[in-house]
């Protein structure tokens, strides 16, 4: 991912692992568009629960700060975000996991309307590139044809 952060504008990046647990995400990222630099202080916490669901919140904080100070000219953004990753029933021996996400952001400052359009595009084909890479339908349909066929014989 840290490969990944200059395509997503992302012009500078600090991470500070807390615990196995926690750590705290920080990051200033270029929204082209002549906008000021926006930089994030975010914390994230996962935790695993019995039934093996896995809930991440990534959420704006203060705890950073002084540490990490905002610099001169940017804009401070505010984000929270909630991960749910929850296990299916594997399709024979292809792990199946549904995730859920919901996001609030505020990217501060005055943005205009076709420039807020084309970061939410950005942002939403993030995800869907994210599900791509762990799209696993060739190996399900390949599993549901072995089926069929040995059903048939």
């Amino acid at each position: 991912w840290r490969k990944k952060a200059p395509e997503n504008g992302i012009t500078c990046l600090n991470v500070k692992h807390v615990n196995d647990h926690t750590l705290y995400y920080i990051s200033t990222r270029d929204l082209g568009f002549f906008l000021k630099p926006r930089e994030g202080r975010c914390k994230v916490t996962w935790m695993k629960e019995d039934d093996g669901k896995i809930i991440m919140d990534v959420s704006d904080t203060k705890d950073v700060l002084k540490e990490y100070p905002v610099k001169e000219g940017n804009v401070l953004a505010l984000v929270h975000s909630v991960w749910i990753f929850e296990p299916l029933k594997s399709v024979g021996v292809i792990p199946q996991t549904a995730v859920t996400v919901t996001t609030r952001s505020d990217l501060g400052g005055n943005i205009p309307g076709t420039a807020m359009n084309f970061l939410g595009k950005r942002y939403l084909s993030t995800i869907s590139e994210m599900r791509e890479e762990f799209d696993k339908s060739k190996e399900i349909d390949a599993y549901n044809r072995q089926s069929v066929a040995k059903s048939l014989s």
